[in-house]
């Protein structure tokens, strides 16, 4: 494999390697020689996710996702944010790759990549230090009059995507799992070309946009926009013949490049 600025030029059969270590930065994109692209995630320890299954991001926690007191004032060019959660301990280096951004007051609009962060026990103290990733400093003075946000990466322990009403999405579409995903273990997810995906439905119409399912975890059926429940994400194009309920069907994956 060669390795440029986040993207991995991979062979085949390389996006059906899965494991225990985590070996590339969550969200390292691999194409493969035919332009299928594949972004590097975790699966959570929920469980398993077979091939072909629909997955999402993480809910966010909501003691960390928006509005936490900045104790200290940050200066520009500052390699660390040091934010007050409400509540919530977190694993050691569970946001790294995530993000933390600024979402009020001074220093507003901006987002910063987080390395990592020791382990973070609420009750011992409500402050988290959050380490920015190499090359990233603050660009706007931060006061303490700012209020942060923390999330993780969206590819880090990701989940089945949700059934159900549209307000039961608790995270954005990831991708597509590539092979067989144990809880707990790090490998790829499609997000661009065809890909075979589950389905719920007979009536995929070729050329035509599918999006998640709302009756079956992981699955995808087609997108009415006159019929119900059609705020879930489009996710990309019928590539092939309308596959039989529960079966795969090939589905031109358009959800990142």
């Amino acid at each position: 494999m060669a390795f440029t600025y986040g993207t991995i030029w991979g062979d085949y059969g390389d996006e059906k390697v899965t494991g225990t270590t985590k070996l590339h930065p969550f969200g390292t994109r691999m194409l493969v020689p035919d332009g299928r692209v594949f972004k590097y995630g975790s699966i959570s320890s929920a469980g398993a996710v077979g091939a072909g299954n629909v997955v999402q991001a993480a809910a966010s926690t909501a003691a960390h996702d928006m509005d936490l007191v900045i104790p200290t004032a940050v200066a520009v060019g500052a390699k660390s944010i040091t934010v007050t959660t409400t509540a919530t301990d977190a694993a050691k280096d569970l946001y790294a790759d995530g993000f933390v951004y600024i979402n009020d007051g001074a220093g507003e609009g901006h987002v910063y990549k987080i390395s990592g962060h020791a382990a973070h026990d609420y009750s011992a103290d409500a402050d988290l230090t959050l380490n920015l990733a190499d090359g990233d400093t603050v660009a706007e003075a931060i006061t303490t009059s700012s209020l942060a946000g923390v999330l993780q990466s969206p590819y880090s322990n990701m989940v089945i995507s949700t059934a159900g009403a549209h307000g039961a999405r608790t995270g954005i579409v990831t991708g597509v799992c590539a092979t067989e995903m144990t809880a707990s273990y790090y490998g790829w997810f499609q997000t661009w070309g065809l890909a075979a995906v589950l389905c719920d439905t007979t009536a995929f119409v070729v050329g035509n946009h599918v999006r998640t399912s709302d009756n079956q975890a992981g699955a995808v059926e087609p997108l009415d926009r006159d019929g119900t429940n059609e705020n879930w994400e489009a996710i990309g194009v019928a590539g092939l013949i309308a596959p039989v309920d529960t079966d795969y069907g090939v589905v031109d994956l358009r959800i990142s490049a």
